[in-house]
């Protein structure tokens, strides 16, 4: 997932843990003042006349973030450092207000890769990452407990 669709997993485990037990979120758009998109202006008006409309749409001043919906669920969030498109800063700011709120989550870096990765090992791995995060935080088997005890990996 990256982008808009990176934005909604991002909302759906801060606003809905009773569904969402974890989320993997891709190149969030956290910040849609930070989204260089003709588009956004188009929808949500612009920035300095709609603050609150901005706020409302922002994964950072998400009422989610600090109104500890319980309970917290973990969140991977992965981003191309090379990403032109949703710059990394989305990342980085979700990642600073997620720390603040004392909430789990984990950042992936991807060195070199843009919004999609072209690299087919880099992309496998990445998914291989992607289902042992939901192992682990969902407690299925052959998570890392599982290993830990002798279980398949």
């Amino acid at each position: 997932m990256a982008g808009r669709t990176g934005l909604l997993a991002g909302l759906a485990g801060l606003r809905r843990p009773d569904v969402f037990h974890a989320a993997i979120v891709g190149a969030p758009v956290t910040d849609q003042r930070l989204y260089d998109t003709h588009y956004t202006e188009r929808y949500l008006g612009h920035p300095d006349e709609r603050r609150e409309v901005y706020a409302r749409n922002s994964l950072v001043t998400d009422k989610g973030l600090v109104e500890a919906a319980e309970p917290a669920r973990p969140m991977m969030i992965i981003h191309g450092l090379a990403d032109d498109n949703v710059v990394v800063a989305h990342t980085l700011r979700l990642s600073s207000a997620l720390l603040a709120a004392g909430r789990p989550h984990e950042v992936v870096p991807l060195s070199g890769v843009t919004h999609m990765t072209p690299q087919e090992q880099v992309a496998e791995n990445l998914l291989l990452l992607q289902v042992e995060f939901l192992r682990r935080s969902l407690a299925l088997p052959g998570g890392d407990d599982a290993a830990a005890e002798g279980g398949a990996a």
